[in-house]
């Protein structure tokens, strides 16, 4: 399944992910206004539904995929997904 299929709020979680693979779910329901335990369903989903074996695999799926580049001046991540 391709990234296409995922809801609007696991792209929201997605992109958080991308961009800062070390928020804890915690810190990501603080900025979507959900529970942990909801982050973390949302994260079992998206790896379900990409094929992925955990959160860090996000980043290069993102990647491989052209959904973001990396800057050349700072290596901070462009999104190129809306």
């Amino acid at each position: 399944m391709s990234h296409h299929r995922l809801t609007e709020r696991e792209r929201n979680v997605f992109k958080i992910l991308v961009e800062n693979q070390t928020k804890t779910n915690e810190e990501i329901g603080k900025l979507l206004n959900l529970s942990p335990h909801t982050v973390a369903a949302y994260i079992r989903s998206i790896l379900v539904k990409l094929h992925l074996g955990s959160r860090y695999e996000i980043l290069t799926y993102a990647l491989k995929n052209g959904l973001c580049t990396l800057s050349p001046n700072d290596k901070s991540i462009i999104f190129r997904w809306s």
